[in-house]
């Protein structure tokens, strides 16, 4: 058995909370992968490391791993009863506290299971919601993980006995709020909605910010990419800022804003990162942080960072297009491979020649980051000219704030201004007919 204890309850971090755990520090779990008819092994190796990943970040610890061949999905169970009652066996015998299975299972599955296992029975998508709940720190992302927990059990609760009534960490209660859940489906449905108002009266403060930044003349560049490629790191580095980077999944929930600064102007370029983006991310959490992803949808510029040493960079960049695809994004990107410092020369080169227009930094290291800089300033702010610009005076001080001047004349009720100026920033201000070029 379990060795238990009575730890401290705001110490517990348990995937799950239910009458038979609540005195276990770390939970066992066995993780079950699926190969579906048409698969092979090698297809979801890949993903069973990153379910182990998952896991291990939930802060339970992946005791057994289990991989079944499914030819027909079971109504009932997902796999069938002879793989059931192999796995049944195995649960009991090393006195597992929970099982993961690397596929989305639906309500009545996760409840049959239950019973079957006399333990918590876990999905794909339980597990990074789960995992998102344990994360989130801002009022907004705090709000869209609830809801998209809610969503989520509300289907669910009717199986999940007195799980909900105990108090810790983990799937319908590690979120704010999920112990309270009452299993009447009003009542559910009340709180859905309540939740989507506040979503809606917090993504109002963004739009009123972004507003902002567009009246400003504000670039925005957003960093996306695969959960733990380094998008957290790579913004720190450049900004020069301090941001939470840990080597987890999803060490990042809410999105985090800083100023990149730009030597020949005073005003800065923004940049945001992003939630990491994985595999069959749960349609509920795109749905719940599509306020924060507007980030990504109005930003002039995306960075895609992508982890060099990662076996299969093509899936991972692939799974994040499709993620941009169902978010409608159609912002112009920079493809970056992070982490080189941790490849060899003959991966590095190989990299190099498939994705010839990539950029190839290690953010721990420093390595190419100022050609990065380099670039996302080209491709954002254009090509630095010297021009001759007539305003009035009363506009001097705009103009100082995007353009280095080097020369002014009064001509009249006017001013003739010698300026070095990025194509951003001078576009911007004929649009605005704040000036008009002589030369």
């Amino acid at each position: 058995m379990n060795q238990r204890n009575n730890p401290n309850q705001s110490d517990k971090k348990l995937l799950t909370v239910s009458d038979r755990d609540i005195f276990v520090t770390t939970q066992k779990a066995l993780l079950v992968g699926i190969i579906l008819k048409n698969e092979t092994r090698a297809d979801k190796e890949e993903s069973l490391k990153e379910l182990v990943n998952l896991v291990k970040t939930a802060g339970s610890s992946p005791t057994i791993i289990q991989t079944k061949r499914v030819e027909k999905v079971d109504p009932k169970t997902f796999i069938g009863k002879g793989s059931i009652a192999e796995l049944v066996d195995i649960s009991k015998s090393n006195d597992i506290d929970v099982v993961l299975f690397d596929c989305e299972l639906t309500p009545n599955q996760q409840k049959e299971l239950r019973t079957l296992f006399q333990c918590d029975v876990v999905d794909r998508t339980g597990l990074i919601l789960d995992i998102f709940a344990l994360h989130a720190q801002s009022k907004e992302a705090t709000l869209q993980v609830e809801l998209a927990l809610t969503t989520y059990l509300k289907p669910r609760l009717a199986g999940l006995g007195k799980t909900l009534n105990q108090q810790g960490g983990g799937i319908g209660t590690r979120g704010p709020g999920e112990a309270k859940l009452e299993t009447d489906s009003r009542l559910i449905d009340n709180r859905i909605n309540r939740l989507k108002r506040e979503i809606k009266k917090v993504a109002k403060q963004r739009q009123v910010q972004s507003s902002f930044r567009r009246k400003n003349n504000t670039p925005l560049v957003s960093i996306v990419g695969y959960t733990n490629a380094g998008k957290s790191t790579l913004l720190e580095k450049i900004t020069s800022s301090k941001t939470y980077v840990a080597n987890e999944l999803f060490a990042t929930v809410d999105s985090l804003q800083r100023e990149l600064k730009i030597d020949e102007i005073t005003e800065p370029i923004i940049i945001s990162d992003t939630v990491g983006f994985i595999q069959n991310l749960p349609t509920t959490l795109i749905e719940s942080f599509k306020s924060t992803l507007t980030v990504v949808k109005d930003a002039n510029l995306l960075i895609h960072v992508v982890d060099a040493a990662s076996a299969i960079p093509q899936m991972h960049i692939n799974t994040v297009h499709e993620i941009l695809d169902q978010i409608e994004s159609n912002v112009q990107e920079i493809l970056v491979f992070n982490k080189i410092d941790r490849i060899d020369t003959a991966s590095l080169n190989f990299l190099k020649e498939k994705y010839e227009d990539a950029y190839f930094i290690s953010s721990t290291e420093g390595t190419n980051l100022d050609k990065l800089v380099s670039e996302i300033t080209f491709q954002i702010l254009g090509d630095l000219q010297t021009v001759t610009l007539l305003t009035s005076p009363k506009n001097l001080d705009s103009l100082h704030k995007y353009s280095k001047i080097k020369n002014v004349i009064n001509s009249e009720n006017q001013l003739e201004v010698d300026v070095e100026i990025r194509n951003y920033y001078l576009n911007n201000l004929l649009e605005r007919e704040v000036v008009k070029i002589l030369s």
